[in-house]
């Protein structure tokens, strides 16, 4: 897909005329050009940031000269490049046609005869790749066009030299953790073509699926999958031969995994002599009028009516009664239960301007404003009565994984790759950088704060595993550290109404006393880890209980999902388990997972986010609420 250029981008790169943008990444903006024959490029600009750098500009010379060595049927060949430009940029050769991602999310998982031909062109154009010396770091279902005259491999922009040290400045992390490798996640400056082989191996299972073998709602829980649990393949038939390479090119140890030349020689064999009819029927080049345009990643806003009962929601959309108030209005009392047959199938209100996935949800504690961080690092604040944008803030060089607001509302705290900050609420200005780490794959991916407001809690740690640190709201001090930085994995952070207890999730939910720093109860259901969870006190509602909610990851990926789309309530003073909501018809064999959860101040609303799992048809990331008692 072919978007038009924004005001600000450069109608021309080098001799190229440019003619839309065709996608964004860790290095920089893709855009589409013309040569003057009319020759189509795409045409990769580098990120200002590293541009700024001698060091980099000088690897990425050398580089771009290895990467033009790369040929073969299966890639994209760089034509140009000008590593002295104020604004670095190299450019390929432009191939039109789908990429892998479009066709399986539009069409569903390939049948296995055809994955197994699309895994003999990549591992082809992997070993082109690899012949030169290079590693492509970054293989994943976005990176391979299935052009008509086979699968191509895109995006050298960031392929590295096998024997380099680290391209990028600290705090760039290059690759998508879903279809990364375990060395990668750890040591990224290290890494070898048997990475490359891992990713080939994870694009394979998502073709063949519709889905990642590591898929998780989190990037924390990936990374834990990723580098420490056996990769999901259901829905691939044991012991075949697809089964087997998949498996063979997922193991953890990058020596157990076969080279590109074992992987042509299986497939040699495996594969039909003579190609079948297309496994897809073909679609046209990427230009503005084909398909579908690709959405802003939206929060959509509605309700349903209060019972004693969970009522369940469809998973595409979050619904209001046209009778019942909005989640900004006051209520002195729960809305009564309405008619059965009212229509509950209306949005009300939609809230879009994020370019990439949302990864963190807060909500003020006056219930005005909701706060939003991106994969495209920013964060965006939105007034929740009139369903607006109030400010965007930029600063961050990676993706916001958490989101919180101070106690008074005027400040709001983000966490990322390598940092946490401090903004202002109002006027979306940065007041102060409050932690910064030296390693560039620490990360900060939880925040909550004290209902004093002068302690920050979060999830920080380094190559997937993760700890609790709690500090000075002030000054950016660390008072404490909380969990087993050595083996556990957190994923979520909140304060209890009185501070003096801290809800962590990950695996279980654990009630941690801050005083003295034990963990005093640890509440479990079916998820295997519990990705999000939230914390009602008594005195909120109608129930006179203090509850715990907590939801997590899909478990079942073939037959009806009855766990990730389902959000857990427990009584918080007994640790049983009182009921379970449910996102959409539990009959339905829908695939999602609820990855963030948040009351509104008076507790009787439940805010969480459902995002579908690859290949659900129809069903677009949401915010879900209910009304409990």
């Amino acid at each position: 897909m072919v978007e038009p250029l924004a005001p600000s981008d450069p109608r021309r790169i080098g001799p190229y005329q440019l003619e839309g943008r065709l996608g964004a990444g860790g290095m920089g903006q893709v855009f589409l050009g013309t040569s003057a024959g009319g020759r189509g490029v795409a045409v990769k600009v580098i990120r200002p940031e590293l541009a700024a750098t001698a060091q980099f500009r000088a690897r990425f010379a050398r580089e771009v000269e290895a990467a033009r060595r790369v040929s073969g049927f299966h890639t994209a060949q760089i034509v140009d490049a000008d590593p002295e430009a104020a604004s670095p940029w190299l450019a390929a050769e432009y191939i039109p046609g789908p990429t892998l991602q479009q066709v399986v999310t539009a069409q569903g998982p390939l049948p296995p005869e055809a994955v197994l031909r699309l895994g003999a062109g990549i591992a082809e154009g992997l070993a082109a790749v690899h012949n030169c010396h290079l590693v492509h770091r970054d293989l994943k279902p976005g990176n391979v066009i299935l052009a008509a005259d086979g699968p191509r491999i895109i995006d050298f922009g960031i392929a590295h030299a096998a024997d380099a040290g680290p391209m990028t400045h600290p705090g760039t992390v290059i690759g998508t953790y879903a279809y990364m490798s375990p060395e990668q996640i750890r040591t990224p400056a290290q890494v070898t073509p048997a990475s490359d082989v891992f990713s080939l191996g994870s694009v394979l299972a998502f073709a063949a699926t519709g889905r990642g073998p590591f898929d998780a709602s989190t990037v924390l829980a990936i990374i834990h999958r990723v580098t420490s649990e056996a990769p999901v393949l259901t829905g691939i038939a044991v012991g075949s031969p697809l089964h087997v390479l998949v498996g063979h090119c997922l193991t953890k140890d990058p020596a157990g995994r076969p080279p590109t030349s074992e992987i042509l020689r299986r497939l040699a064999v495996t594969a039909p002599a003579t190609p079948p009819a297309p496994a897809m029927p073909p679609l046209p080049a990427a230009t503005p009028a084909v398909g579908r345009p690709i959405r802003r990643r939206a929060l959509l806003f509605g309700g349903v009516a209060a019972t004693t009962a969970a009522v369940a929601v469809p998973a595409a959309f979050v619904l209001w009664p046209k009778d019942a108030p909005s989640p900004a209005e006051p209520q002195s009392k729960p809305s009564a239960s309405k008619s059965p047959d009212r229509d509950i199938t209306r949005t009300v209100g939609e809230l879009t301007g994020h370019e990439g996935r949302i990864e963190s949800l807060a909500i003020s504690r006056d219930g005005e404003f909701l706060a939003t961080g991106s994969y495209d690092k920013t964060l965006r604040l939105w007034d929740l009565a009139a369903r607006r944008e109030k400010t965007t803030f930029e600063g961050h060089t990676n993706a916001v994984w958490a989101t919180a607001f101070s106690a008074d509302g005027a400040t709001l705290y983000s966490g990322a790759l390598m940092e946490l900050m401090a903004w202002d609420a109002n006027s979306g200005a940065p007041k102060k950088k409050l932690a910064a780490y030296g390693s560039e794959n620490d990360f900060v991916t939880c925040l909550a704060v004290s209902p004093d407001g002068t302690t920050l809690a979060g999830v920080t740690g380094e190559h997937g595993r993760s700890g609790i640190r709690l500090w000075n709201t002030a000054n950016g001090r660390l008072l404490r550290t909380l969990g087993d930085t050595g083996s556990a994995n957190y994923y979520e952070v909140a304060f209890s109404p009185d501070g003096r207890t801290l809800i962590v999730n990950g695996p279980g939910v654990q009630l941690w006393d801050v005083a003295s720093g034990s963990l005093t109860r640890k509440l479990t259901d079916r998820h295997k880890h519990i990705d999000t969870a939230a914390y009602r006190p008594a005195d909120a509602g109608t129930s006179g209980k203090a509850i715990v909610v907590g939801g997590g990851r899909f478990v079942e990926v073939e037959k009806t999902d009855t766990v990730g789309r389902t959000v857990s309530v427990w009584d918080a003073d007994s640790g049983k388990l009182a009921t379970t909501l449910v996102v959409g018809d539990p009959k339905t064999p829908m695939r999602a997972y609820i990855g963030r959860l948040a009351f509104t101040p008076d507790g009787r609303t439940l805010a969480g986010v459902c995002t579908p799992a690859g290949g659900e048809d129809g069903v677009e990331p949401s915010v879900q609420l209910w009304q409990l008692p």
